[in-house]
Protein backbone atom coordinates (compact mmCIF):
# COMPACT_ATOMS: atom_id res chain seq x y z
CA UNK A 1 0.00 0.00 0.00
CA UNK A 2 1.15 3.57 -0.73
CA UNK A 3 0.70 6.54 1.12
CA UNK A 4 0.95 9.97 -0.04
CA UNK A 5 3.87 8.93 -2.73
CA UNK A 6 5.41 7.28 -0.25
CA UNK A 7 5.92 3.51 1.18
CA UNK A 8 4.28 3.49 4.80
CA UNK A 9 7.94 2.92 6.21
CA UNK A 10 9.20 5.50 3.95
CA UNK A 11 6.81 7.63 4.85
CA UNK A 12 6.84 7.57 8.40
CA UNK A 13 10.54 8.23 8.72
CA UNK A 14 10.71 11.11 7.06
CA UNK A 15 7.30 12.20 9.47
CA UNK A 16 9.21 11.47 12.19
CA UNK A 17 12.62 12.82 11.27
CA UNK A 18 10.65 16.54 9.78
CA UNK A 19 8.84 16.25 13.48
CA UNK A 20 11.96 15.81 15.63
CA UNK A 21 13.98 17.91 13.72
CA UNK A 22 11.12 20.74 13.26
CA UNK A 23 10.46 20.66 17.43
CA UNK A 24 14.00 20.54 18.40
CA UNK A 25 14.94 23.53 16.93
CA UNK A 26 11.70 25.86 16.47
CA UNK A 27 12.08 28.61 19.30
CA UNK A 28 16.02 29.30 18.20
CA UNK A 29 15.09 29.10 14.76
CA UNK A 30 11.82 31.56 15.21
CA UNK A 31 14.51 33.62 17.24
CA UNK A 32 17.00 33.76 14.61
CA UNK A 33 14.37 34.85 11.46
CA UNK A 34 12.67 37.36 13.38
CA UNK A 35 15.43 38.93 14.47
CA UNK A 36 17.39 38.21 11.00
CA UNK A 37 14.38 40.17 9.46
CA UNK A 38 15.12 43.44 11.57
CA UNK A 39 18.61 42.87 10.81
CA UNK A 40 18.05 42.89 6.82
CA UNK A 41 17.51 46.96 8.13
CA UNK A 42 20.22 47.34 10.06
CA UNK A 43 22.08 50.01 7.86
CA UNK A 44 18.57 51.57 7.43
CA UNK A 45 18.02 52.14 11.12
CA UNK A 46 21.43 53.59 11.77
CA UNK A 47 20.02 57.13 11.24
CA UNK A 48 17.42 56.32 13.43
CA UNK A 49 19.33 55.16 16.82
CA UNK A 50 21.73 58.06 16.38
CA UNK A 51 19.91 61.26 16.66
CA UNK A 52 23.62 63.17 16.41
CA UNK A 53 24.49 61.60 12.96
CA UNK A 54 20.78 62.92 11.55
CA UNK A 55 22.10 66.28 11.32
CA UNK A 56 25.16 66.33 10.44
CA UNK A 57 27.55 66.44 7.32
CA UNK A 58 29.51 63.16 6.38
CA UNK A 59 33.40 65.23 6.82
CA UNK A 60 36.64 64.57 4.49
CA UNK A 61 37.92 61.33 5.24
CA UNK A 62 41.56 61.08 6.02
CA UNK A 63 43.28 57.51 6.69
CA UNK A 64 46.90 58.91 8.14
CA UNK A 65 44.86 60.64 11.01
CA UNK A 66 42.80 58.00 11.48
CA UNK A 67 45.27 55.63 11.81
CA UNK A 68 47.19 58.09 14.41
CA UNK A 69 44.15 58.58 17.06
CA UNK A 70 43.93 54.78 17.09
CA UNK A 71 47.68 54.47 18.02
CA UNK A 72 47.21 57.11 20.41
CA UNK A 73 44.07 55.67 21.82
CA UNK A 74 44.94 52.23 22.08
CA UNK A 75 48.73 51.64 22.82
CA UNK A 76 48.12 47.98 22.75
CA UNK A 77 46.52 47.90 19.13
CA UNK A 78 48.77 45.84 16.65
CA UNK A 79 48.72 47.17 13.45
CA UNK A 80 50.85 44.30 12.54
CA UNK A 81 47.91 42.29 12.25
CA UNK A 82 44.91 42.67 9.73
CA UNK A 83 43.25 46.18 10.08
CA UNK A 84 39.88 47.03 8.97
CA UNK A 85 38.69 50.36 8.26
CA UNK A 86 35.23 51.32 7.48
CA UNK A 87 34.45 54.53 5.49
CA UNK A 88 31.67 56.81 6.46
CA UNK A 89 28.69 57.35 4.36
CA UNK A 90 25.62 59.79 4.37
CA UNK A 91 24.01 56.57 5.48
CA UNK A 92 26.13 55.12 8.26
CA UNK A 93 28.20 58.57 9.01
CA UNK A 94 30.18 56.35 11.43
CA UNK A 95 34.34 55.16 11.33
CA UNK A 96 34.16 51.14 12.42
CA UNK A 97 37.60 50.12 13.18
CA UNK A 98 38.26 46.27 13.46
CA UNK A 99 41.52 44.76 14.17
CA UNK A 100 43.52 42.87 17.08
CA UNK A 101 45.19 44.39 20.66
CA UNK A 102 48.38 42.77 21.82
CA UNK A 103 48.87 43.48 25.78
CA UNK A 104 52.50 43.26 27.18
CA UNK A 105 52.93 39.23 28.40
CA UNK A 106 49.68 38.39 26.44
CA UNK A 107 50.14 35.01 24.67
CA UNK A 108 47.46 34.82 22.26
CA UNK A 109 45.45 37.52 20.10
CA UNK A 110 42.61 39.84 21.81
CA UNK A 111 40.03 40.93 19.09
CA UNK A 112 38.99 44.41 19.06
CA UNK A 113 36.11 46.15 17.75
CA UNK A 114 35.46 49.74 18.16
CA UNK A 115 33.60 52.84 16.89
CA UNK A 116 35.05 55.96 15.61
CA UNK A 117 33.39 59.80 15.55
CA UNK A 118 34.57 60.84 11.67
CA UNK A 119 34.54 64.37 13.19
CA UNK A 120 36.07 64.40 16.62
CA UNK A 121 38.02 61.42 15.79
CA UNK A 122 37.30 59.98 19.45
CA UNK A 123 37.29 56.37 19.74
CA UNK A 124 34.74 54.52 22.01
CA UNK A 125 34.98 50.00 22.34
CA UNK A 126 31.58 50.43 23.68
CA UNK A 127 28.88 51.04 20.09
CA UNK A 128 26.60 54.52 20.31
CA UNK A 129 23.96 53.08 20.06
CA UNK A 130 22.57 49.10 20.08
CA UNK A 131 19.45 48.32 17.91
CA UNK A 132 21.08 47.08 14.15
CA UNK A 133 24.30 45.72 16.23
CA UNK A 134 22.16 43.85 18.68
CA UNK A 135 19.56 42.34 16.52
CA UNK A 136 21.96 41.45 14.14
CA UNK A 137 24.25 39.41 17.09
CA UNK A 138 21.09 38.28 18.19
CA UNK A 139 20.15 36.28 14.43
CA UNK A 140 23.24 34.01 14.56
CA UNK A 141 23.06 33.81 18.99
CA UNK A 142 26.70 35.65 19.14
CA UNK A 143 25.09 36.84 22.72
CA UNK A 144 25.77 32.85 23.85
CA UNK A 145 29.50 33.03 24.91
CA UNK A 146 32.02 31.26 22.94
CA UNK A 147 29.54 28.52 21.15
CA UNK A 148 26.70 30.66 20.04
CA UNK A 149 27.43 31.05 16.37
CA UNK A 150 28.34 27.34 16.05
CA UNK A 151 24.73 26.46 17.91
CA UNK A 152 23.10 29.25 15.15
CA UNK A 153 25.07 26.91 12.50
CA UNK A 154 23.76 23.63 13.57
CA UNK A 155 20.46 24.94 13.27
CA UNK A 156 20.55 26.02 9.94
CA UNK A 157 21.82 22.77 9.01
CA UNK A 158 18.95 21.01 11.13
CA UNK A 159 16.80 23.22 9.29
CA UNK A 160 18.10 22.19 6.04
CA UNK A 161 17.20 18.45 7.07
CA UNK A 162 13.61 19.50 8.15
CA UNK A 163 13.00 21.70 5.33
CA UNK A 164 13.83 18.89 2.81
CA UNK A 165 12.03 16.25 4.86
CA UNK A 166 9.32 18.12 4.95
CA UNK A 167 9.14 18.55 1.13
CA UNK A 168 9.53 14.93 0.98
CA UNK A 169 6.23 14.50 3.30
CA UNK A 170 3.86 16.52 1.48
CA UNK A 171 5.26 16.92 -1.84
CA UNK A 172 2.20 14.31 -3.27
CA UNK A 173 -0.60 16.30 -1.55
CA UNK A 174 1.11 20.14 -1.54
CA UNK A 175 -1.39 20.76 -4.58
CA UNK A 176 -4.62 19.94 -3.16
CA UNK A 177 -3.67 21.43 0.02
CA UNK A 178 -2.91 24.84 -1.28
CA UNK A 179 -6.51 24.86 -2.58
CA UNK A 180 -8.23 23.43 0.29
CA UNK A 181 -6.82 26.19 3.00
CA UNK A 182 -9.54 27.83 4.34
CA UNK A 183 -9.48 30.04 7.80
CA UNK A 184 -12.68 28.37 8.28
CA UNK A 185 -11.28 24.98 9.01
CA UNK A 186 -10.35 24.46 12.96
CA UNK A 187 -7.67 23.00 15.42
CA UNK A 188 -5.06 20.74 13.63
CA UNK A 189 -6.65 21.00 10.52
CA UNK A 190 -6.44 24.66 10.40
CA UNK A 191 -2.52 24.68 11.32
CA UNK A 192 -1.61 21.68 8.85
CA UNK A 193 -2.80 23.35 6.17
CA UNK A 194 -1.47 26.70 6.51
CA UNK A 195 2.25 24.96 7.56
CA UNK A 196 2.02 23.06 4.28
CA UNK A 197 0.44 26.05 2.17
CA UNK A 198 3.15 28.50 3.52
CA UNK A 199 5.68 26.28 3.65
CA UNK A 200 5.53 25.61 -0.21
CA UNK A 201 5.41 29.38 -1.00
CA UNK A 202 8.77 29.96 1.42
CA UNK A 203 10.22 26.93 0.48
CA UNK A 204 13.21 28.24 -2.28
CA UNK A 205 13.63 31.29 0.32
CA UNK A 206 14.01 28.99 3.79
CA UNK A 207 16.11 26.42 1.83
CA UNK A 208 18.13 29.62 0.78
CA UNK A 209 18.38 30.87 3.93
CA UNK A 210 19.89 27.23 5.84
CA UNK A 211 22.65 26.54 3.11
CA UNK A 212 23.52 30.28 3.21
CA UNK A 213 23.51 30.38 7.20
CA UNK A 214 25.38 26.99 7.46
CA UNK A 215 27.91 28.04 5.10
CA UNK A 216 28.60 31.32 7.24
CA UNK A 217 28.44 29.49 10.58
CA UNK A 218 30.64 25.97 10.13
CA UNK A 219 32.59 26.90 6.89
CA UNK A 220 35.52 26.98 9.32
CA UNK A 221 34.75 23.37 10.98
CA UNK A 222 34.03 22.26 7.45
CA UNK A 223 37.18 22.96 6.21
CA UNK A 224 39.38 22.62 9.19
CA UNK A 225 41.00 19.03 7.93
CA UNK A 226 41.59 20.27 4.66
CA UNK A 227 43.18 22.72 6.23
CA UNK A 228 45.37 20.75 8.33
CA UNK A 229 46.33 17.86 5.71
CA UNK A 230 46.47 20.77 2.32
CA UNK A 231 47.91 23.98 3.80
CA UNK A 232 50.13 23.47 6.60
CA UNK A 233 47.61 24.65 9.33
CA UNK A 234 47.30 28.31 7.64
CA UNK A 235 44.01 29.27 7.26
CA UNK A 236 44.92 32.78 5.49
CA UNK A 237 45.41 30.40 2.31
CA UNK A 238 42.16 29.19 2.20
CA UNK A 239 40.83 32.48 2.31
CA UNK A 240 42.68 34.15 0.28
CA UNK A 241 41.22 31.94 -2.56
CA UNK A 242 37.78 33.96 -1.97
CA UNK A 243 39.76 37.14 -0.26
CA UNK A 244 42.89 38.28 -2.45
CA UNK A 245 44.23 40.13 0.71
CA UNK A 246 45.10 36.93 2.44
CA UNK A 247 46.98 36.26 -0.39
CA UNK A 248 49.47 38.53 0.19
CA UNK A 249 52.90 37.53 1.58
CA UNK A 250 54.79 39.58 4.50
CA UNK A 251 58.25 38.60 5.78
CA UNK A 252 57.95 38.33 9.30
CA UNK A 253 61.51 40.12 10.06
CA UNK A 254 60.44 42.96 7.59
CA UNK A 255 62.00 46.36 9.52
CA UNK A 256 59.81 48.93 10.83
CA UNK A 257 59.46 51.93 8.98
CA UNK A 258 56.81 54.68 9.85
CA UNK A 259 55.22 55.95 6.49
CA UNK A 260 51.69 56.35 7.97
CA UNK A 261 51.60 59.89 5.95
CA UNK A 262 51.52 57.89 2.46
CA UNK A 263 48.25 56.80 3.46
CA UNK A 264 46.13 59.53 2.44
CA UNK A 265 47.88 60.58 -0.85
CA UNK A 266 47.44 56.62 -1.90
CA UNK A 267 43.84 57.04 -0.79
CA UNK A 268 43.65 60.45 -2.92
CA UNK A 269 45.14 58.04 -6.01
CA UNK A 270 42.38 55.67 -5.34
CA UNK A 271 39.24 58.00 -5.17
CA UNK A 272 40.45 59.70 -8.68
CA UNK A 273 41.13 56.43 -9.75
CA UNK A 274 38.08 54.27 -8.92
CA UNK A 275 35.71 56.69 -7.37
CA UNK A 276 33.40 57.91 -9.93
CA UNK A 277 32.47 54.21 -10.93
CA UNK A 278 32.84 52.59 -7.68
CA UNK A 279 31.89 53.30 -3.79
CA UNK A 280 34.60 52.68 -1.45
CA UNK A 281 33.30 50.56 1.55
CA UNK A 282 36.97 50.62 3.83
CA UNK A 283 40.64 49.86 3.97
CA UNK A 284 42.47 46.82 5.40
CA UNK A 285 45.70 47.24 6.29
CA UNK A 286 48.86 44.58 7.36
CA UNK A 287 52.19 45.33 8.44
CA UNK A 288 51.59 48.95 8.71
CA UNK A 289 54.14 49.99 10.37
CA UNK A 290 57.03 47.68 8.64
CA UNK A 291 58.57 48.38 5.21
CA UNK A 292 56.52 45.62 3.13
CA UNK A 293 53.18 47.17 4.28
CA UNK A 294 49.96 46.10 1.99
CA UNK A 295 46.67 48.53 1.82
CA UNK A 296 43.69 46.61 0.30
CA UNK A 297 40.82 48.46 -0.49
CA UNK A 298 37.43 46.66 -0.75
CA UNK A 299 34.82 48.69 -3.69
CA UNK A 300 31.17 48.20 -4.05
CA UNK A 301 29.95 48.99 -8.18
CA UNK A 302 27.51 51.90 -8.74
CA UNK A 303 26.35 50.06 -11.88
CA UNK A 304 22.88 48.81 -9.92
CA UNK A 305 23.14 45.66 -12.60
CA UNK A 306 26.17 44.22 -11.81
CA UNK A 307 25.18 41.61 -9.17
CA UNK A 308 28.59 40.42 -7.76
CA UNK A 309 29.57 44.12 -7.94
CA UNK A 310 32.42 44.29 -4.40
CA UNK A 311 35.71 44.51 -5.41
CA UNK A 312 39.53 44.74 -4.00
CA UNK A 313 42.48 45.80 -5.28
CA UNK A 314 46.11 46.47 -3.43
CA UNK A 315 48.84 48.32 -2.93
CA UNK A 316 52.52 48.26 -1.64
CA UNK A 317 52.46 50.88 0.66
CA UNK A 318 55.91 52.01 0.13
CA UNK A 319 55.89 52.59 -3.20
CA UNK A 320 52.04 52.48 -4.51
CA UNK A 321 52.49 49.57 -6.55
CA UNK A 322 49.66 47.85 -7.24
CA UNK A 323 50.22 43.97 -5.95
CA UNK A 324 46.44 42.56 -6.96
CA UNK A 325 42.99 43.39 -8.28
CA UNK A 326 39.59 41.72 -8.67
CA UNK A 327 36.91 44.14 -10.18
CA UNK A 328 33.58 43.37 -11.25
CA UNK A 329 33.29 43.71 -14.92
CA UNK A 330 37.18 43.81 -15.50
CA UNK A 331 39.35 41.22 -13.51
CA UNK A 332 36.93 39.26 -10.75
CA UNK A 333 37.84 35.38 -10.28
CA UNK A 334 35.34 33.16 -10.27
CA UNK A 335 35.68 31.84 -6.27
CA UNK A 336 35.39 35.82 -5.37
CA UNK A 337 32.24 36.04 -7.52
CA UNK A 338 30.66 32.54 -5.01
CA UNK A 339 31.45 33.65 -1.55
CA UNK A 340 30.30 37.04 -2.81
CA UNK A 341 27.00 35.79 -3.84
CA UNK A 342 25.97 33.84 -1.06
CA UNK A 343 26.15 37.33 0.92
CA UNK A 344 24.19 38.87 -1.38
CA UNK A 345 21.47 36.14 -0.95
CA UNK A 346 21.84 36.07 2.26
CA UNK A 347 21.93 39.59 3.21
CA UNK A 348 19.74 40.72 0.34
CA UNK A 349 22.71 42.83 -0.63
CA UNK A 350 22.11 43.25 -4.28
CA UNK A 351 17.84 44.25 -4.81
CA UNK A 352 17.48 47.93 -2.70
CA UNK A 353 14.84 48.08 -0.18
CA UNK A 354 12.31 46.41 -2.62
CA UNK A 355 14.16 43.50 -2.40
CA UNK A 356 15.05 43.43 1.71
CA UNK A 357 11.19 44.38 2.11
CA UNK A 358 10.58 41.13 0.01
CA UNK A 359 12.72 39.21 2.92
CA UNK A 360 11.74 40.94 5.69
CA UNK A 361 8.08 39.39 4.62
CA UNK A 362 8.95 36.16 3.72
CA UNK A 363 11.09 36.31 6.72
CA UNK A 364 7.28 36.71 8.51
CA UNK A 365 6.23 33.74 6.61
CA UNK A 366 9.02 31.35 8.10
CA UNK A 367 8.34 32.55 11.60
CA UNK A 368 4.84 31.88 11.27
CA UNK A 369 5.69 28.44 9.65
CA UNK A 370 7.25 27.54 12.64
CA UNK A 371 4.73 28.30 15.43
CA UNK A 372 2.09 26.32 13.05
CA UNK A 373 4.56 23.52 13.35
CA UNK A 374 4.33 23.88 17.13
CA UNK A 375 0.81 23.94 17.28
CA UNK A 376 0.89 20.85 14.92
CA UNK A 377 2.88 19.12 17.04
CA UNK A 378 0.90 20.06 20.05
CA UNK A 379 -2.47 19.22 18.84
CA UNK A 380 -1.56 15.41 17.52
CA UNK A 381 -0.65 14.44 20.44
CA UNK A 382 -3.90 15.70 22.26
CA UNK A 383 -5.60 12.19 21.55
CA UNK A 384 -6.04 8.31 23.78
CA UNK A 385 -2.44 7.57 22.66
CA UNK A 386 -0.86 9.32 24.93
CA UNK A 387 -1.61 9.83 28.71
CA UNK A 388 -2.78 13.28 30.50
CA UNK A 389 0.86 13.38 32.17
CA UNK A 390 2.31 13.17 28.69
CA UNK A 391 -0.55 15.20 27.30
CA UNK A 392 0.35 17.94 30.17
CA UNK A 393 4.01 18.01 29.37
CA UNK A 394 3.47 18.17 25.26
CA UNK A 395 1.12 21.42 26.51
CA UNK A 396 4.36 22.84 28.93
CA UNK A 397 7.00 22.89 25.99
CA UNK A 398 4.07 24.19 23.52
CA UNK A 399 3.73 27.03 25.92
CA UNK A 400 7.43 27.26 26.53
CA UNK A 401 8.51 27.33 22.69
CA UNK A 402 5.82 29.84 22.17
CA UNK A 403 6.23 32.31 25.24
CA UNK A 404 10.08 32.58 23.80
CA UNK A 405 9.06 32.98 20.33
CA UNK A 406 6.18 35.54 20.32
CA UNK A 407 7.64 37.30 23.13
CA UNK A 408 10.50 38.64 20.87
CA UNK A 409 8.22 41.20 19.07
CA UNK A 410 6.84 43.48 21.90
CA UNK A 411 10.73 43.24 23.05
CA UNK A 412 12.07 44.01 19.89
CA UNK A 413 9.28 47.20 19.82
CA UNK A 414 10.34 47.75 23.09
CA UNK A 415 14.20 48.39 22.22
CA UNK A 416 13.73 50.84 19.88
CA UNK A 417 12.22 52.70 22.80
CA UNK A 418 14.56 52.14 24.92
CA UNK A 419 17.66 53.59 22.61
CA UNK A 420 16.14 57.02 22.60
CA UNK A 421 15.04 56.71 26.41
CA UNK A 422 18.19 55.48 28.07
CA UNK A 423 20.78 58.38 28.27
CA UNK A 424 23.71 58.61 26.36
CA UNK A 425 26.68 57.58 28.35
CA UNK A 426 30.00 55.39 27.67
CA UNK A 427 27.93 52.54 29.05
CA UNK A 428 24.78 53.20 26.81
CA UNK A 429 24.89 50.27 25.27
CA UNK A 430 25.41 47.91 27.62
CA UNK A 431 22.55 49.19 29.62
CA UNK A 432 20.31 49.03 26.40
CA UNK A 433 21.40 45.45 26.04
CA UNK A 434 20.18 44.74 29.33
CA UNK A 435 17.32 46.08 29.47
CA UNK A 436 16.36 44.53 26.22
CA UNK A 437 16.88 41.14 27.66
CA UNK A 438 15.41 41.86 30.80
CA UNK A 439 12.18 42.97 28.35
CA UNK A 440 12.04 39.70 27.07
CA UNK A 441 12.73 37.61 30.22
CA UNK A 442 9.58 39.21 31.74
CA UNK A 443 7.06 39.09 28.99
CA UNK A 444 8.57 35.49 28.07
CA UNK A 445 7.85 34.23 31.65
CA UNK A 446 4.35 36.32 31.68
CA UNK A 447 3.36 33.68 28.21
CA UNK A 448 3.96 30.82 30.50
CA UNK A 449 1.81 31.95 33.59
CA UNK A 450 -1.03 32.64 31.58
CA UNK A 451 -0.30 29.13 30.29
CA UNK A 452 -3.44 29.23 27.41
CA UNK A 453 -2.06 29.65 23.82
CA UNK A 454 -5.08 31.86 22.77
CA UNK A 455 -4.45 33.74 26.07
CA UNK A 456 -0.81 34.06 25.23
CA UNK A 457 -1.14 34.47 21.74
CA UNK A 458 -3.41 37.99 22.64
CA UNK A 459 -1.62 39.08 25.36
CA UNK A 460 1.51 39.98 22.92
CA UNK A 461 -0.62 41.18 20.40
CA UNK A 462 -1.79 43.95 22.83
CA UNK A 463 2.02 44.42 24.14
CA UNK A 464 3.34 44.40 20.18
CA UNK A 465 0.61 46.72 19.37
CA UNK A 466 1.16 49.31 22.33
CA UNK A 467 5.26 49.22 22.21
CA UNK A 468 4.48 49.35 18.13
CA UNK A 469 2.95 52.64 18.58
CA UNK A 470 5.12 53.97 21.18
CA UNK A 471 8.01 53.95 19.11
CA UNK A 472 7.37 56.91 16.39
CA UNK A 473 6.21 58.94 19.86
CA UNK A 474 8.89 58.51 22.40
CA UNK A 475 10.90 59.27 19.12
CA UNK A 476 9.17 62.89 18.68
CA UNK A 477 9.41 63.54 22.07
CA UNK A 478 13.15 62.65 22.60
CA UNK A 479 14.32 63.99 19.64
CA UNK A 480 11.28 66.57 18.20
CA UNK A 481 12.08 64.74 14.88
CA UNK A 482 7.91 63.91 14.65
CA UNK A 483 7.03 61.69 11.52
CA UNK A 484 5.36 64.66 9.83
CA UNK A 485 8.22 67.27 10.53
CA UNK A 486 11.27 65.21 9.68
CA UNK A 487 12.54 64.70 5.94
CA UNK A 488 15.07 61.98 7.01
CA UNK A 489 13.72 58.62 5.04
CA UNK A 490 15.04 56.54 7.26
CA UNK A 491 13.74 58.16 10.05
CA UNK A 492 10.16 58.45 8.69
CA UNK A 493 9.92 54.77 7.48
CA UNK A 494 10.98 53.52 10.72
CA UNK A 495 8.57 55.35 12.54
CA UNK A 496 5.73 54.53 9.82
CA UNK A 497 6.52 51.04 9.86
CA UNK A 498 6.03 51.28 13.34
CA UNK A 499 2.68 52.69 13.84
CA UNK A 500 1.10 50.42 11.30
CA UNK A 501 2.52 47.28 12.99
CA UNK A 502 1.20 48.28 16.31
CA UNK A 503 -2.24 49.64 14.84
CA UNK A 504 -2.34 45.86 13.12
CA UNK A 505 -1.36 44.29 16.15
CA UNK A 506 -4.28 46.05 18.44
CA UNK A 507 -7.10 45.36 15.38
CA UNK A 508 -6.17 41.55 15.26
CA UNK A 509 -6.25 42.01 19.42
CA UNK A 510 -9.76 43.32 19.30
CA UNK A 511 -10.89 41.05 16.38
CA UNK A 512 -10.02 38.00 18.45
CA UNK A 513 -11.57 39.38 21.88
CA UNK A 514 -14.94 39.70 20.00
CA UNK A 515 -13.82 36.00 18.44
CA UNK A 516 -13.99 34.99 21.98
CA UNK A 517 -16.65 36.82 23.55
CA UNK A 518 -19.12 35.80 21.04
CA UNK A 519 -17.85 32.18 21.34
CA UNK A 520 -18.99 32.52 25.24
CA UNK A 521 -22.12 33.92 24.33
CA UNK A 522 -23.97 30.80 23.62
CA UNK A 523 -22.39 29.08 27.09
CA UNK A 524 -23.23 31.97 28.67
CA UNK A 525 -26.68 32.11 27.78
CA UNK A 526 -27.23 28.17 28.42
CA UNK A 527 -25.63 28.40 32.01
CA UNK A 528 -28.57 31.40 32.42
CA UNK A 529 -31.55 29.30 31.41
CA UNK A 530 -29.87 26.37 33.41
CA UNK A 531 -29.86 28.32 36.22
CA UNK A 532 -33.13 29.92 35.90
Amino acid sequence: MKLKGWGNRAYNIFFHLHTVSGITISAALFVIFLAGAFTLFKTEFYLWENREARKTQTPRFEPEKVFQKILETEKDFDLDDDTFVSIPTPESPIIYVYGHLKPEGATSEVHYSGKMNPHTLELNEQAPTTIGETLYRLHFLDQIPMVGRYIAGFISLFFVFATITGLLVHWKNMVSKFWAFSLKAVGKQLWTNAHTVFGLLGLPFQLMYAVTGAFYLLLILVLLPAIMLFYNGKPEKVYALAYPAYGVEYKEDSPFQQQLDKLTELHHRVVQEYGDQYKILGIQTHHLLREDAAVNYRFESRNPRTFSSHGYVGYRLSDGKRIYSSMPDIDKKFTHKIVEAVGHLHFATFGGSLLKSLYFLLSLFTCFIIVSGILIWKEARNNKQYTPDQKKFHHRITIIFLAISLSLYPSVAGLFSLELLIPNSPEHSSVVNSAFFALWLILTAVGIYLNEEAKLTRSYLLFGGLLGIAVPLVNGITTSDWIWKTDITQVWVTDACWLLAGLLSLALWAWLNRKVNRDKEPVLQKRKVMEA
